[in-house]
């Protein structure tokens, strides 16, 4: 990953700067983020001794969806903030954005909110083709417990 330091050095002419529509590249894992299109823009004011830094990453992000393990990109805008001290001088905010990203990543990825899901019996895409496993499923479970029922001799 590319470092984005700030440092007060960038604040000795004026005492706010301005980056728009950057390109962001950060190392993912490819089993989780499929591909990643995200631009950064942020506002960076110095106050006396301390920098604060507001931003927000945007752009598009695939993933496979957890239940029908269909790939869908979804959109995204994410704000992310910070601010240092002169102390620490400058300060890599890429890391800021890369943690802001990671942790608004859905836990379990959805194509859409009602996704079916794959059939547990045939692997059907169930958003694209009804089945009737389960219901069938279901009949011979019941067929067959009854049938044992039938043969008893009361």
């Amino acid at each position: 990953m590319e470092k984005l330091l700030v440092s007060f050095d960038d604040f000795k002419k004026s005492k706010k700067l301005v980056v728009e529509n950057k390109p962001f590249h950060f190392e993912y894992d490819k089993e989780i983020i499929k591909s990643a299109n995200l631009v950064f823009s942020f506002e960076a004011n110095k106050y006396d001794d301390v920098i604060s830094v507001t931003g927000t990453v945007t752009g598009t992000m695939s993933f496979e969806c957890s239940r029908c393990l269909k790939e869908f990109e979804q959109n995204i805008k994410i704000p992310f903030e910070c601010s240092f001290t002169k102390e620490e001088y400058e300060y890599d905010i890429a890391e800021e954005m890369r943690e802001s990203v990671l942790l608004n990543i859905p836990m379990k990825p959805l194509c859409k909110n009602d996704c079916k899901g794959l059939c547990p019996v045939c692997g059907n895409n169930r958003n694209e083709k009804d089945c009737f496993c389960e219901q069938k499923m279901k009949d011979e479970f019941v067929a067959e417990k009854w049938s044992k029922i039938k043969k008893l001799k009361i």
